[in-house]
């Protein structure tokens, strides 16, 4: 047991999500596992053993790495965690680093003797990612919610407009009936007074009556553009998924594409195993055999050996009848002449009833040999034979589907899921399990969620625009392809939520090769869109009798005319029915 204790802990350390090196403070790396080894893309086997300067001191990409791990050796960092990031290649990785002194005591001469430095290394690339993320949606929220305080400003700064307004007009109208007042007053003076037959009537001109349109608020409805939109965030996905299922039960034996390799039309994916469905060809193929020569043979029955030995066999008792007939016919001559006893006479008619039986069997059994190469036994033997060749050549076909090849050309994806095995040599696969997929990268789509509210709004073939925070600059045309009907099940709180796909159109070379599978994406939907609308201020219609109504003028006077109302806008309202361009809409004063 003490002589595997370094393998197991060799073991383990390999088996670690993270990494971990051991330096001499001699400038030698004496380990480093596989995941520290994969993290910085070095080879593990010529790592052990050559100096930590030659391995990451004249690279580029690694100087914070490189810096903390010196400062640790030169006891200059008292931080015993810190957060860097380094260049793999072309992907850049952050990485929490955490460094530790391994150290021994000799407690004879009472010193502490160094005798390594130990660095784990934590992949938190996706955590930081994460992270961005909610920054960048909170500040996308943010956004709005300052887009909301203001247009409810302005819509409190319209409302106390408006009530000004309001105020404005009652003191105008007070004044108004203050005036006519005074005017009846001054009227009922001048006829009360004395007449002065010297001194002329003057005619008094009236003013503007209370139906003159001149005096009325209108407005001409004109047609102009509308359009309402709905903002989302989503990702980015294949436009088109091809699952590959094992056609048959059986073994891998070969496996040759990964995931994320990108395969042609045809291209061979896995080999399953032949070597049981060979036995079970075979034995199908004994059995079709054997069925077929059955078929044959009942084909041909009337020439059947069967056949053959029971009509032997009823004329074999034909004859023995006729014998023993002839024979019961001289013993009764002989019985009259005295010549035989009486016993050998009942002997002979015993013989006889002994054919007569034998002739009956005989003949009962050709029926049932005949019976058994019968239309019945025909039809049975053609099933049978049916039966055969389609249990051959199922396992025939299964023999050629043995390889499974890519039915479009896309990248390999690996299934997802709790349950979800990787493909490896010797695996039992049973037939129907989903071993890949297929993505076809030419068309992609984006994945969304609408609530519950908005849902009703979005539908097949409604226009959007894509952009991302992973693809600046780029904004791309698509289309709504499909909406569910069925709200996401995983979801279990806050408001039901329904994904949406909208598909994004043809790509040039160029663009295709910025946008990645997986990329978050913000998708802005056209739910409603109207080139000509009619539009009325909101002021204008009042609600009444559950139906919405406009004063609209017809000539000189007012009519009361009922409309029909679609979508709003903070200060407007859509009116698709029971309104014309050019009608003039009386606001209220």
């Amino acid at each position: 047991m003490t002589d595997r204790g370094p393998d197991i802990y060799r073991t383990l350390l390999e088996n670690l999500s993270d990494g971990v090196m051991v330096i001499g403070f001699d400038g030698t790396v004496g380990l480093a596992n596989a995941a520290f080894c994969r993290m910085f893309g070095l080879d593990p086997d010529a790592t052990a053993g050559r100096s930590f300067g030659e391995l990451f001191i004249a690279l580029e990409g690694f100087d914070e790495f490189t810096q903390i791990v010196l400062d640790a050796v030169a006891e200059r960092s008292d931080m015993a965690r810190r957060i860097t990031r380094v260049l793999v290649g072309e992907e850049s990785r952050s990485l929490s680093v955490t460094t530790s002194r391994l150290t021994t005591e000799d407690r004879e001469r009472g010193t502490v003797e160094r005798v390594a430095m130990i660095v784990v290394v934590s992949d938190i690339t996706e955590v930081r990612e994460l992270r961005e993320t909610e920054l960048r949606q909170a500040e996308v929220i943010e956004t709005q919610l300052d887009e909301l305080r203001g247009a409810y400003r302005d819509l409190e700064a319209r409302n106390e407009a408006f009530s000004a307004m309001t105020k404005r007009v009652r003191r105008a109208r007070a004044a108004a009936m203050l005036f006519v007042l005074v005017l009846f007053l001054a009227i009922g003076a001048w006829y009360v007074r004395p007449l002065d037959y010297f001194t002329a009537t003057a005619a008094l001109d009236p003013g503007p009556e209370a139906g003159d349109p001149a005096a009325l608020a209108v407005i001409t409805v004109e047609p102009r553009a509308f359009r309402s939109t709905i903002a989302l965030q989503g990702h980015l996905a294949p436009g088109r998924v091809a699952e590959i299922v094992s056609p048959i039960e059986s073994h891998v034996s070969a496996v040759h594409a990964s995931p994320g390799d990108r395969v042609a039309a045809g291209a061979p994916l896995v080999d399953l195993d032949t070597g049981q469905l060979a036995a079970d060809h075979r034995r199908a193929q004994v059995e079709h055999i054997k069925a077929r020569d059955r078929l044959v043979e009942i084909e041909a029955w009337e020439n059947s050996a069967d056949m053959a030995r029971a009509r032997r066999a009823l004329r074999r008792a034909k004859i023995a009848l006729d014998d023993a007939e002839r024979h019961l016919g001289r013993t009764a001559f002989l019985l009259e002449q005295g010549l035989v006893p009486a016993s050998q006479h009942e002997d002979a008619q015993r013989q006889r009833q002994n054919r007569v039986l034998d002739l009956e069997e005989a003949g009962r059994e050709l029926e049932a040999v005949k019976a058994r190469g019968g239309e019945e036994a025909r039809r049975v033997a053609r099933l049978e034979a049916r039966t055969a060749e389609d249990r051959l050549r199922t396992h025939e076909e299964k023999l050629d589907l043995a390889r499974v090849t890519a039915p479009m050309a896309g990248i390999v994806m690996a299934p997802d899921g709790p349950r979800a095995r990787p493909l490896a040599k010797g695996r039992p696969v049973a037939q129907g399990e989903l071993m890949l997929s297929i993505a076809d990268l030419e068309r992609l789509s984006v994945v969304t969620k609408v609530d519950e509210v908005d849902v009703r709004k979005v539908g097949a073939g409604q226009r959007a625009w894509i952009t991302g925070p992973g693809f600046p600059g780029l904004r791309i045309e698509g289309a709504v392809t499909r909406v569910s009907s069925r709200a996401d099940p995983k979801r279990r709180r806050g408001t039901p939520q329904f994904e949406v796909v909208a598909a994004l159109d043809r790509l040039a070379a160029e663009a295709r090769d910025r946008l990645r599978v997986g990329m978050s994406a913000y998708v802005t939907i056209v739910v409603h869109d109207r080139p000509a609308a009619l539009l009325v201020p909101i002021g204008a219609v009042e609600q009444a009798g559950g139906k919405a109504w406009l004063r609209v003028l017809a000539g000189e006077t007012a009519e009361r005319r009922a409309v029909e109302l679609g979508l709003t806008t903070l200060d407007s309202v859509e009116v698709v029915a029971g309104l014309s361009a050019g009608d003039r809409v009386v606001l209220p004063r």
